[in-house]
């Protein structure tokens, strides 16, 4: 699967992206050319580094929740609350920790989440009560919004200039991997390791591998510091005045979505199996959700040029919908399943690039790290309460009832992203 990303990113088949309008006429196609090799450095080391990062934690509980559950002696809703701490501290952390990146730069920045990330994971492997437990995902979501997407968004566009949506793209393809390594590695480590030896392995994939790096593939510089490259950072699509609209629009949408992708991916072994799938089924659908993750954001890269990011966002919000409809109706067929893993997997992959794209687009590069941190508050405080909630409701109303939330819930995110793109228009972004 990595080879088209490898010759994709040497320029042998890219583009950079001009104005589109939503029928993805472009208006303009400039010549393709390749990405400088700081760019593609960066691209690939963020890659690895948030396969790790998302690998080893916030896919860590979709496994190993039930054992760490046992040995605690905490419920399934207590446990995934866990992950839903983290999202509510970097609800709470992530402008600061953006702003902070916009002016350090995200060297230092990314370091040092990794280094408290594996601080937590280690913590964790020692934990003895509830007490400990949710201390160590705290401390994980403390380092979580300066290791993690929006961190690596903010670094790109530091990095790439007008490229950067481009550049997302591509790391985007490499993180869609995470689920897909993980799980099953995770599953095989189960196999004769114990949990708490598993989250010290963890912790440290992300002290040997995260770290160096971040600091080897990461320059110091920001946007301001450019200089004679300031006439390439993207500036923003829209007037300041329709700013505010846009920001309620697109921080509602990608609320709605992140409850939907938060809670999956914490319940999806559970809701599967509740409407009918065996275990090995369902870990056979669950897993190759991130092959279709890759599918997809291949396709926008291949595409990019032709389509603008609000038809990404149309397909990624857009497929979410289609795809609960399809699992309701699947009952433990494994080919229906599966197709069901296509159209979430395109969906899922699609929707980390149109966040990031969007904002770009909308609001542009200057201050893109607290702005994109700013837009996914209620993003994390979404997907913080929805695990916890969807935990509930599937111990009380059942899997199918669960599904038909989740139906309903993407609907209405579809809905958002058509009246934002239709705002936009109305103020020259197409």
């Amino acid at each position: 699967m990595l080879w088209p990303f490898s010759a994709i990113l040497l320029g042998n088949a890219c583009s950079i992206p001009g104005r589109h309008d939503f029928a993805g006429q472009s208006m303009h196609a400039p010549a393709v050319t390749p990405l400088p090799f700081e760019v593609r450095r960066a691209i690939l080391g963020l890659g690895l580094s948030q396969i790790v990062g998302w690998g080893t934690t916030y896919y860590l509980l979709s496994l190993l929740g039930s054992r760490i559950g046992s040995d605690l002696g905490l419920s399934n809703g207590l446990i995934l609350a866990g992950v839903s701490i983290t999202l509510g501290c970097a609800a709470v952390i992530g402008p600061q920790v953006g702003r902070w990146q916009d002016r350090a730069g995200s060297r230092v920045v990314m370091t040092t989440g990794s280094v408290i990330i594996a601080a937590g994971l280690a913590l964790l492997s020692l934990a003895q009560n509830w007490i400990t437990y949710y201390l160590c995902w705290i401390i994980i979501g403390i380092g979580s919004p300066m290791a993690l997407y929006s961190a690596s968004f903010t670094a790109l566009t530091q990095i790439a200039g007008r490229s950067s949506r481009r550049a997302i793209s591509y790391l985007t393809f490499m993180g869609g991997l995470a689920s897909t390594l993980s799980w099953p590695a995770t599953a095989w480590l189960m196999g004769f390791l114990d949990w708490r030896t598993i989250a010290l392995m963890f912790a440290g994939l992300n002290l040997a591998i995260c770290i160096p790096i971040h600091l080897t593939c990461l320059g110091r510089r920001t946007i301001d510091e450019n200089g004679a490259e300031a006439a390439e950072v993207i500036e923003a699509g829209i007037p300041r005045e329709a700013q505010p609209l846009a920001f309620i629009l697109l921080s509602a949408m990608l609320a709605l979505t992140g409850a939907i992708v938060n809670s999956w991916s914490l319940l999806v072994f559970p809701v599967l199996i509740g409407i009918g799938f065996t275990s090995g089924v369902a870990v056979f659908v669950g897993s190759i959700v991130g092959i279709w993750q890759v599918v997809g954001r291949m396709g926008e890269m291949l595409l990019a040029r032709r389509l603008s990011i609000f038809w990404t966002g149309l397909v990624a919000v857009g497929f979410l919908p289609i795809a609960f409809t399809i699992l309701l109706n699947a009952g433990g067929n494994v080919v229906i399943g599966s197709a069901f893993a296509a159209f979430y997997g395109i969906s899922n992959g699609l929707l980390t690039i149109a966040r990031g794209g969007m904002v770009l687009a909308i609001f542009g590069a200057r201050g893109y790290g607290e702005q994109i941190n700013k837009i996914t508050v209620a993003q994390n405080i979404a997907g913080a309460l929805a695990p916890v909630a969807g935990g509930y409701m599937l111990d009380s109303v059942g899997a199918n009832t669960v599904l038909d939330i989740m139906l309903g819930i993407s609907a209405l995110g579809l809905a958002l992203l058509l009246v934002l793109h239709r705002h936009c228009a109305r103020n020259g972004l197409h």
